[in-house]
């Protein structure tokens, strides 16, 4: 179990150290500013800074580096519009950097743009690559009667470094098409679509595309899912997200699962060749409206599920339903799944579990034949905990929410998400 351990762990390091290298090397060209008082008639330096970021796009190249000034930005011009949607920022240019300044946090809200289209507030395009959003607050979009908005829809390659969706109408975070990136220090979260139909398809974080990494990410209070991988065609990786009290909109209308990993509803068409398999690690799912962890009629394994915690659930903590194969949709208890190192304190351990005894090892119920634990075995089950600032270098607040206490149960066997801590 160490080598395991040792093995996730170096796989976030490499993850993290990828997002320094990416970022720094894209600092190294030109500098451009934006700031909510500036115009787009000025040269968009520090003293002259351009107003829109659609203005600066159109002198910036690879390698620049647009920087945010602080301050409220709500007067937008839509950059471009189809049958679908109002682009708010259209990025169809590669290798660019939108960031805050320095000590800054920017915020963009879209309360007064219209809903006669969906609304994408920021749209990365296929084809276009080495995209770096860092560091600013995206808020207001409204979805009318339309059946999403979204803050950013990514369909080509983006990274988000300590960004923030919230108290949207919209998905936070969408990767569809073939969007590919990594989501690092970055929260989603009072998104609610007000709708029945906006309810359920507004969640934190979407991963419909290409591969996608999660690193240090929150989901919290949106009104479908926190995490979303359904129908996805590569491999979705969530290394040390939290994802908690999703319960639905005004009505109780959404999905609302911690971690809804892979999955294709019931279709039969349109399924990769290679059905992707999946990673969630040292990941945190609680209170949530349905389950915390579910496989969601994977039509294969849906993930290897390792080190995670799962509290309060009401439907299961974990949820391990699979599907018979890419072309029978008859639902069956998972029996690919690999699970170890968890923890489910409240509410039903697992369901649909057929997996092989040796795929579901050192958890909390199969330890000793499930461990008995109560709220003694823990430092604290205070849920707001988790919804604390980040600390100053975007990395998740320090909690010890479900940290086993010294004469834990749980002492000494190394489960949950926070066993590398």
């Amino acid at each position: 179990m160490k080598k395991v351990k040792a093995l996730l762990m170096l796989g976030s390091v490499l993850i993290l150290m990828f997002m320094a290298v990416s970022v720094s090397s894209a600092a190294s060209g030109a500098s451009y500013y934006v700031s909510p008082t500036g115009s787009d008639s000025n040269a968009g330096t520090l003293n002259k800074p351009f107003k829109s970021l659609m203005k600066a796009q159109s002198v910036a190249v690879s390698g620049d580096t647009v920087y945010i000034r602080g301050g409220v930005y709500d007067d937008f011009e839509i950059a471009a519009t189809d049958s679908n949607y109002n682009y708010v920022h259209e990025i169809s240019k590669s290798g660019i950097t939108y960031e805050a300044y320095a000590g800054e946090r920017p915020v963009f809200d879209f309360k007064y743009v219209p809903t006669n289209l969906r609304v994408a507030a920021f749209f990365v395009k296929d084809g276009v690559t080495g995209i770096t959003f860092k560091g600013f607050d995206v808020v207001g979009i409204k979805v009318g009667d339309q059946d999403q908005s979204e803050a950013f829809r990514i369909r080509g390659q983006a990274d988000f470094v300590n960004m923030a969706a919230h108290d949207n109408e919209a998905i936070g975070f969408y990767y569809t098409g073939n969007g590919t990136g990594t989501v690092l220090n970055t929260d989603a979260y009072n998104n609610i679509g007000p709708t029945t139909v906006s309810a359920g398809n507004t969640d934190g974080f979407g991963a419909h595309g290409g591969d996608v990494t999660f690193v240090n990410s929150r989901a919290w209070n949106n009104s479908d899912d926190g995490f979303d991988s359904i129908s996805s065609k590569g491999t979705v990786i969530y290394d040390h997200c939290w994802s908690f009290n999703h319960r639905g909109n005004q009505d109780g209308i959404g999905d609302k699962n911690g971690f809804k990993v892979g999955g294709y509803a019931y279709r039969t068409t349109g399924i990769p060749d290679t059905v992707p398999v999946h990673t969630v690690k040292f990941s945190l799912a609680v209170n949530n409206g349905a389950n915390g962890f579910y496989a969601n009629h994977q039509p294969g394994q849906s993930a290897s599920w390792i080190n995670n915690t799962a509290y309060n659930n009401s439907r299961a903590n974990f949820d391990m339903l699979e599907r018979v194969s890419p072309t029978d949709i008859t639902n069956i208890p998972g029996y690919r799944e690999v699970l170890h190192n968890n923890i489910a304190y409240m509410g039903t351990n697992i369901a649909n579990d057929n997996n092989l005894p040796a795929n579901v090892t050192n958890n909390s119920w199969t330890i000793n034949g499930g461990l008995s634990m109560t709220d003694a075995d823990f430092v604290s089950l205070d849920i707001t905990q988790l919804s604390a600032p980040r600390k100053a270098d975007g990395s998740l607040p320090d909690v010890t929410f479900m940290k086993p206490a010294g004469s834990s149960v749980l002492s000494g066997y190394e489960l949950g998400y926070l066993a590398d801590k």
